[in-house]
């Protein structure tokens, strides 16, 4: 009797514990009416790319962006005879929002740092530095995203 009141107590407190399922339609209602972008052009077509995979034009929450990117790269690390082994890329990225429905105009920054090492071929070099700065724009679009929910 005891073991049967404990269960059905358990039983309640995890059937009552609050938790839902997030779905992720909800959270990106909004629309891309127009981009306006400045400095790095590739960077900046990825950022865009990513933004609008989201974007429905049915959505209420319409917005203009503009966006000014900047990446640096820069040598962290070198060894004995002087040569290069390791680079550090950061990317820099003013947003300014403007929401058409309310009126509203938000300007946030974003930031995303990392380093790689430099391989024996030089393509394989561009290649680590290719997935690093995909990582990175990822990592910014990712904020960008989140910002526009919450205007």
């Amino acid at each position: 009797m005891k073991n049967k009141f404990l269960l059905f107590l358990a039983f309640i407190f995890i059937v009552q514990c609050g938790y839902k399922v997030v779905n992720h339609n909800e959270l990106n209602k909004y629309y891309i009416e127009s981009f306006e972008l400045e400095g790095e052009n590739r960077v900046n077509r990825v950022l865009k790319k990513n933004i609008l995979f989201y974007s429905r034009d049915t959505n209420e929450n319409i917005f203009n962006i503009k966006i000014k990117t900047k990446k640096n790269k820069k040598i962290l690390e070198k060894n004995i005879k002087n040569e290069i082994v390791r680079y550090q890329i950061s990317i820099n990225s003013t947003v300014e929002f403007y929401n058409l429905r309310t009126g509203k105009t938000s300007k946030s920054s974003f930031a995303a740092i990392g380093d790689f090492d430099v391989a024996d071929k030089n393509i394989d070099t561009r290649n680590n530095e290719n997935k690093l700065i995909e990582n990175l724009i990822q990592k910014i679009s990712e904020g960008i995203i989140k910002s526009m929910r919450s205007i």
